[in-house]
């Protein structure tokens, strides 16, 4: 083929091809910059939401926090029997007083039938951990409520702990649990 089978272009023709690249880069790098953006934003709001993963092994004095989405999990949970050596509470952890020699109004504590062992509790004050109670024997689905306390207080509120006793079939202690209680004296 000679010069004359070549498509010459005039100034013009170029101009405008060369616009039409310019634009279709533009385009193309704009379309990069929003799929970054949207990567970017992605990663960045996926990593501020909590993961699901499966719950820790049980950790003696801690529990896990009932949220939402693990509440059901927690429930079936719930209605299986405690692995030996734990202990589920089920107690108010509010009790009142009309003096301290004078039974609770209210307080109340039982030893879930989902546990495995026998227990008392021995209840101090958080603050000197003067021994103020110290429950009987509680078996499995026992439970124990109104009782006055060992130690006389004046009227005041306190801060108190109870801390669970779980014994062996020969009463011998195998671990301990502690949960905080507010005791309030009224005289």
């Amino acid at each position: 083929m000679g010069k004359e089978g070549l498509v010459k272009m005039n100034k013009k023709q170029k101009s405008e091809k060369a616009k039409t690249f310019r634009t279709v880069l533009i385009i193309a790098a704009a379309a990069v910059v929003v799929i970054a953006v949207a990567v970017i934003a992605f990663k960045l709001g996926s990593s501020n939401k909590p993961e699901a993963v499966a719950a820790p092994p049980a950790v003696e004095g801690r529990g896990i926090v009932a949220v939402p989405e693990n509440v059901e999990e927690l429930r079936e949970k719930a209605k299986k029997p405690v692995e030996d050596g734990y202990y589920e509470t089920r107690m108010n952890v509010e009790w009142n007083f009309p003096s301290s020699s004078e039974p609770s109004t209210n307080a109340y504590v039982e030893n879930s039938t989902n546990n495995k062992r026998t227990v008392y509790f021995d209840l101090t004050l958080s603050d000197t951990k003067q021994l103020i109670y110290s429950s009987p024997f509680i078996p499995v689905g026992g439970k124990l409520e109104k009782f006055a306390l060992d130690t006389q207080l004046p009227a005041g509120e306190y801060a108190g702990i109870v801390t669970y006793h779980l014994v062996d079939d020969d009463y011998e202690e195998l671990t301990t649990v502690s949960v905080s209680v507010t005791l309030n004296i009224k005289k």
